[in-house]
């Protein structure tokens, strides 16, 4: 009968049988009444069995928290996304030690406390982002000690703080027992994490080691999902400095690329034109230069248009802040130079927003126009200046000068046979610098000489109307004054006769104002009897035609006595009856030809000015022919 429970408790343990089995063969050796001796030997043999089975049990189970340790260590690695990884831990966390809930918390720099930011199992809302303080809680303790900690009745536990908030989320998640672990990097605490029971049931040191593990590769997860984190950051900002050093090198590359073509424009001796196309096919819209008076000087051949005002209110913004003004499509840069302010050059891009790299371009593109503006500006300065030059010389030259006047002229394609017409114009208006470049470089434009003396411009001009050439004068000097021009003109007959033309018309011109006709333009032949006596040489004929001679003429083709009756009329007060009496003329007669005067010499015969120069002209014409 002995032989019967031989071994048995090994098959039991091959068989992975449960303690009730282990019970029951004891209890039929019993029954079967064995020995004493023999039931403490199978006692003996029980004993032993079950510690086998308990070791072989614990082990495993340890293979299979070790098997889950390494399937967690393998999932955390796989992620890289630190919230996945928070819910991957409390989710292993919550397994791993069979519990209820478990959650992490981790520390906030920045505020000095610790925020719950993933959690498995939880029942209530109230446990995300609960933020814990300092000290107190489960989680507080282990933040502070860095080590684990464990309680068996949270609530009614009074050897830690407790805080209103907390526990209420306790009491809603209705947590018993409760674990927490440090997650710790090196010495630092950087989170905890916890594992809570709904019941009273305590942790063992098996529960604790598992959790510090499990934190353990927490701890690590959480470090390389920040390196990586990092390392990304760092990637991308490699990536945008890259973008942005290739960019800016290609920024580089077009605006160098401009600046040469610029520069190569300047020395062809090209113009504003020619810079503003340039810049304008550059920078893809159109480009404008404006001059000091916010008129434009020079456009570009684009398809955009910018409103006058516009342009005008831009460019008066840059040249007054003397920066670059950017609105937009807009931009304007100042045209400045270390001593005067040239105007502005503005763009209209093709895009709403003007990039930095167009508003350096644009910039370069001022330098150069400024550079070819005072460029232009000197040569025209010095090239007037020898104009003036000659000019002066040709109003005092004596006689024997004149082959070197002449040859001086050629110099600089003038031909002084045809400059006949001398032109001498007051501009009350400032700064004068400008009235006198603008005169200048009309005078050039027109193949003529210009020059200043005191408040008064001189031209020495070609044309063959001496009134006109001084009108197209004045309206070419109203463009740049802000005032009227007045201009007194006289023509020479040779070379010679240039310093007698400069004088008659200087005199006319001071007549004009004398007379206050200021903006008006005249000649001595326009002036009547005065221009006669200012003239100095009076000449007595081409006065009595400038005055009379409609009514000469008349007389002469009609046999009429129209010259008589006018001197009889002036001679008797201007009075048509006076008049007929002295004529032995009905007074109807003197006022048919009255009215018929007044249709020969204007409306405004009878004003004492027109008057006056009726009257010289009639005793002229009385001892022309006695």
């Amino acid at each position: 009968m002995a032989g019967t429970y031989d071994g048995i408790f090994l098959e039991l343990l091959l068989k992975d049988a449960d303690i009730s089995a282990f019970d029951e063969v004891l209890a039929a050796a019993r029954a079967a009444g064995e020995p004493a001796g023999r039931l403490a030997e199978l006692e003996e043999e029980r004993a032993l069995a079950l510690r086998l089975r308990e070791r072989h049990l614990r082990h495993r189970r340890n293979e299979a928290e070790l098997q889950l340790l390494n399937d967690t260590a393998n999932d955390l690695a796989s992620l890289r996304e630190l919230d996945s990884i928070l819910q991957a831990i409390s989710d292993r966390a919550r397994r791993l030690l069979e519990c209820d809930l478990a959650y992490i918390s981790l520390s906030d720099r920045g505020r000095g406390d610790s925020y719950i930011k993933a959690a498995a199992g939880n029942i209530s809302g109230l446990l995300r982002e609960l933020r814990l303080p300092v000290g107190s809680g489960i989680g507080g303790i282990v933040a502070r000690t860095g080590e684990p900690y464990t309680v068996t009745s949270y609530l009614t536990d009074d050897s830690f703080t407790h805080t209103t908030e907390i526990d209420r989320t306790v009491a809603a998640e209705r947590i018993e027992s409760l674990l927490g672990v440090p997650v710790k990097l090196g010495q630092e605490v950087i989170g905890v994490l916890l594992a809570a029971h709904r019941s009273r049931r305590g942790f063992s040191s098996r529960d604790i080691s598992v959790l510090v593990m499990l934190g353990a590769h927490a701890a690590v997860a959480i470090e390389n999902a920040r390196l990586l984190n990092a390392a990304q950051a760092a990637v991308a900002e490699l990536r945008i400095a890259n973008d942005t050093i290739s960019s800016h090198m290609a920024d580089l590359e077009r605006t160098a690329e401009v600046h040469e073509r610029l520069t190569r424009l300047v020395i062809q001796g090209k113009g504003v034109d020619e810079v503003a196309q340039a810049t304008a096919t550059s920078l893809g819209g159109t480009v404008v230069v404006l001059d000091e008076d916010g008129d434009i000087a020079a456009r570009s051949r684009g398809q955009t248009t910018i409103p006058v005002d516009e342009l005008r209110a831009i460019g008066s913004d840059a040249r007054e802040t003397g920066t670059t003004v950017v609105r937009g499509a807009r931009c304007a840069v100042p045209l400045i130079t270390e001593s005067e302010a040239l105007g502005a050059i503005v763009s209209a891009g093709t895009t709403p927003e003007t990039r930095a790299t167009d508003r350096r371009i644009l910039e370069r593109a001022a330098l150069v126009a400024s550079l070819v503006l005072v460029t232009r500006r000197r040569v025209a300065e010095a090239e007037a200046r020898v104009r003036g030059e000659l000019l002066s010389d040709l109003l005092t030259a004596h006689p024997k000068d004149h082959d070197l006047l002449r040859h001086r002229a050629a110099l600089i394609d003038i031909d002084l046979d045809a400059c006949r017409n001398v032109v001498v114009a007051r501009v009350d208006d400032d700064p004068r610098d400008r009235i006198y470049a603008s005169t200048a470089a009309f005078a050039r434009r027109s193949h003529g000489l210009a020059t200043i003396r005191r408040d008064t411009v001189i031209l020495l001009l070609p044309g063959d109307d001496p009134m006109e050439v001084a009108r197209t004068t004045a309206r070419e000097l109203s463009r740049t004054s802000r005032h009227p021009v007045t201009a007194g003109t006289a023509r020479a007959a040779d070379i010679t006769g240039i310093p007698a033309a400069y004088r008659e018309a200087d005199e006319c011109l001071r007549a004009l104002i004398a007379l206050d006709r200021t903006g008006e333009i005249a000649d001595a032949r326009g002036l009547g009897f005065v221009g006669a006596l200012f003239s100095g040489r009076p000449a007595v004929a081409s006065l009595i035609e400038s005055v009379l001679g409609p009514v000469i003429a008349y007389d002469d083709g009609h046999r009429s006595d129209l010259v008589r009756t006018l001197d009889a009329y002036c001679r008797t007060g201007r009075h048509a009856r006076n008049t007929a009496r002295r004529l032995h003329l009905h007074v109807n007669t003197v006022t048919q030809r009255l009215a018929r005067i007044g249709r020969l010499l204007g409306d405004d015969w009878r004003e004492p000015e027109r008057l006056l120069e009726i009257q010289v002209a009639l005793r002229l014409l009385k001892v022309s022919n006695p």
